[in-house]
C-alpha cells in the first residue's frame, strides 16, 4: 500500500474516532498546524523534558517559539495535568486502528501524551505502518534491554473515551479530550 493510501485510510479511521489528522510536508508546516489550532489560544504547549534532543522533532521547538506559541517542559505529574496543549512524538501509526504508539522513558514524557487536554502527536510518514499486526516487531525492539529499551509504551486510539459513568459516552474523562496527529514527510 502506498504511503498515500496508508495516510488516507489513517486519517479516516482516526477521524471516526473523533481524533484529528494533518499531514505536513515538513516541520514548518507541521507547526503552523499547532500554531494555529484552537487550543492554543492564549495557552502554552507543554513537551517532555529532552524533547528539543528528539531527532528529528526537536527543530520543531524554534519555529513554534517564533510563531509566538509558549512553551514549558514537563515538570512534576502535577504540574502536567490539565494543561491545554502538550507536544509528543510516536514511534509509529497504525493506519487500520488510526493508532499512535509513544514510547517513553520518564513518567513525565508519558504524562504529556496522557494529562493535557489536547494532545498533539509528531509522526513519521515513514513510521506509518498499514496493520495493528505490524506492530510487533517494533514492540520488540523497544522492550530488548539495551539503549534502545522503552519503559513506558503505549497504543493510542482517538480522544480519552469512556461509557463508566452510567452507560453514557464521555470524552476526555480519563485523558486527552482531543488527540492531533500530525504525520510528517521528513
Amino acid at each position: 500500500m502506498s504511503e498515500n493510501a496508508l495516510f488516507t485510510r489513517f486519517q479516516q479511521r482516526l477521524t471516526t474516532l473523533g481524533g484529528e489528522c494533518h499531514y505536513a510536508h515538513n516541520l514548518d508546516e507541521a507547526a503552523h498546524i499547532i500554531a494555529d489550532h484552537p487550543a492554543l489560544a492564549q495557552h502554552q504547549l507543554v513537551t517532555p523534558p529532552g524533547f528539543s534532543e528528539y531527532q528529528p522533532w526537536g527543530a520543531i521547538l524554534e519555529p513554534l517559539f517564533s510563531m509566538g506559541v509558549r512553551m514549558r517542559v514537563a515538570g512534576s505529574v502535577a504540574a502536567i495535568a490539565d494543561a491545554a496543549a502538550g507536544l509528543s512524538q510516536a514511534v509509529l501509526a497504525v493506519a487500520e486502528t488510526g493508532s499512535v504508539m509513544i514510547a517513553e522513558n520518564s513518567l513525565e514524557a508519558r504524562s504529556v501524551s496522557m494529562l493535557v487536554l489536547t494532545h498533539f502527536v509528531l509522526v513519521s510518514e515513514h513510521d506509518l505502518v498499514a496493520m495493528l499486526d505490524d506492530v510487533g516487531e517494533r514492540l520488540q525492539q523497544l522492550t530488548k534491554a539495551g539503549p534502545e529499551q522503552r519503559h513506558y509504551i503505549s497504543l493510542i486510539t482517538g480522544p480519552s473515551r469512556t461509557s463508566d459513568i452510567e452507560r453514557v459516552l464521555t470524552i476526555g474523562v480519563q485523558g486527552p479530550r482531543a488527540l492531533c496527529v500530525i504525520i510528517v514527510g521528513v
